[in-house]
Parts: structure tokens; C-alpha cells; sequence
């Protein structure tokens, strides 16, 4: 799927970037702007950076384990 329309990144591409850029030691970490000048291209409107976020780092989650979602505190009824 096209992630990017500015550069016609795919998902795939993206992902591919990023683990590329985790598996050499001397890399560096895959920021969004690190991903897109790895692909030979920057980035221009930046309306697809949430998307970029989530995809890059979807990889680096799933090798750490079943991380489970942190319980956030919830607010308590007062009564009055």
C-alpha cells in the first residue's frame, strides 16, 4: 500500500528500510527522516509522518516480545 504519495513509498518499502537500517551496526536509528534519505529521498508535505512512525517502528516491537499494553489509571466518580 502507498504510505507516501509525495515520494510513492509503499508500506513495504518502509519496513524494509528500517530493518535495513536496525541490522547494520554502524546505522542509525530510523527516524522517519533517516527512513526516507536511506530510500535516496526526503520528505516534502510530511501529512504520511504518522503513518511512517507507526510502520518503522511495527518491527522493532513484534522482536521485543509480546509486550502487553500498559493499564492506564482511570479516573474515579466522585460523588457529590
Amino acid at each position: 500500500m502507498i504510505i507516501c504519495s509525495c515520494n510513492v513509498l509503499s508500506d513495504k518499502q518502509l519496513r524494509e528500510a528500517a530493518e535495513e537500517m536496525r541490522a547494520d551496526p554502524n546505522g542509525k536509528v530510523p527516524t522517519p527522516g533517516a527512513v526516507f534519505r536511506h530510500l535516496g529521498c526526503r520528505p516534502r508535505c510530511g501529512g504520511c509522518f504518522p503513518a511512517v512512525i507507526d510502520i518503522i517502528h511495527e518491527k522493532s516491537s513484534e522482536e521485543t516480545g509480546n509486550a502487553k499494553p500498559v493499564d492506564m489509571p482511570r479516573k474515579r466518580a466522585t460523588g457529590r
